[in-house]
Formats: structure tokens, sequence, C-alpha cells
């Protein structure tokens, strides 16, 4: 009689699918508002752009609906719009699972590469001082994937991006301004040095500080602009 323990079978290197590909496709157009928030666009339309067949799409979508950056609808899918309830909920998460992330990198990053963080975070400071947006938040999000990183939780990693692209793509209506980059770059260099002491407590208050200040400046434009319902 054979049993499960005689077999051998060669382990296959399996690609990244195409479906994650075309996820990953998607969601980056999403992020940075290539996709404007609001936008109806059906599934033949997004296999179009993305130049694959629809079944890829389909598989994609499901993973940006539980990210929360579309809703599904009969005739395909909209690209979350940015309520205020939706903006709050969103950074009620990113609050919580942020704070948590900051804490564990506190106590698990090696000394380099907390030096490297904190590396990142002086340039985010030093760009706030500029006029290129852009920039300044390629460097923000640099920081935040940064910590994740150093969390080394995949589990948190999961909802923590989930929770940093959902955010993105609500402020993308709100027009670009320096309003609060300098006192993020500044709450960004605190954090990175309570990262480098080892104390995490200190470094899940100051992000937890940090993106509660970010939704209060979100939410003061946006009223200001009207574009918050």
């Amino acid at each position: 009689m054979t049993t499960e323990s005689s077999f051998e079978i060669q382990p296959v290197g399996r690609p990244e699918s195409l479906a994650m590909r075309t996820s990953a496709t998607l969601r980056e157009a999403i992020v940075t508002g290539s996709i404007p928030t609001g936008t109806d666009i059906s599934i033949p339309r997004l296999a179009q752009l993305c130049g694959v067949s629809v079944t890829p799409v389909r598989e994609a979508v499901i993973h940006l609906a539980e990210a929360g950056l579309v809703t599904v609808h009969d005739r395909g899918v909209r690209v979350t719009v940015p309520t205020r309830e939706a903006l709050v909920a969103a950074f009620e998460v990113r609050e919580a699972v942020e704070g948590m992330t900051a804490r564990l990198a506190a106590e698990r990053a090696t000394e380099s590469a907390a030096a490297d963080v904190e590396a990142v975070a002086v340039r985010s400071l030093e760009a706030s001082h500029g006029d290129d947006v852009d920039h300044f938040r390629a460097l923000d999000s640099q920081f935040h994937d940064s910590i994740i990183r150093l969390a080394d939780s995949p589990q948190l990693a999961r909802y923590a991006r989930n929770a940093l692209d959902l955010s993105q793509t609500l402020r993308n209506i709100r027009p670009k301004q320096n309003g609060l980059h300098g006192t993020s770059a500044h709450r960004h260099v605190e954090v990175a040095k309570a990262i480098r002491e080892g104390d995490g407590e200190a470094a899940e208050r100051l992000m937890r500080l940090h993106v509660r200040e970010v939704l209060a400046s979100m939410l003061e434009t946006m009223d200001a602009v009207g574009d918050v319902r």
C-alpha cells in the first residue's frame, strides 16, 4: 500500500500570477489618482487598459474590493468616493495598525535598519520645505513602508498597506498643498528617533498622533472646498 510519505515531488517555482500583477497595476492607478475617485468603469474597459483578458481583472477586483479601494456593482466597479465617513473610518484603521507597526519596529529593528528609517525621515523633512509635493509624498510613502517592513509581521503588513492605500486614495481629491507637510515630516523624525532608541511605547504614541493630525488637516481642507459629503 502506498503511503503519503513515499511520494517525492519537486516544488514548482510559480511566478507571480497575472491576476496579482493586474491587481498591483490597478491599485497603483487608483492610489495615485490616475483613475480618479468616484470613477465608474467596466471590467472590459479595465482589461483593455491593462492589456489583459477580463479573467485576471475580475480576480484583481476582488482584492481591490477587500482593501476598500473599489465597490462592485452590476456594470463594473466604482473607485471609492471620499466621503467624510469613509475618510474617518479609513484613518481609524490606519491609526491602530500603523501605531502597532511602529511599536514592533522599535522592538525588532536592527541598529542599521533603524538608522535607515531615520535617514528617510530626515530627507522627508528637507523635502517638506520645497515646492515638489510629489517628491515629499514619495518620501512619505517610503517612510511608512520602511516601518511596516521593520515590524516584520506579514499579516500586519497586509492590513497596514491596505489602510495606507485606502487613505491615500481618499485624499486624492484634496488639492496638493504644503500645509501639513512640515508637521508631518517633523513627526516622521520623532517616530524614527523613538524607533532608533527602541522605545516602542513612544513610537506607537507618536505614530498615532501623526495619523490623527493628517486626518484632521484633510477634513479641514476638504470641508473648506466642499468636497467631503
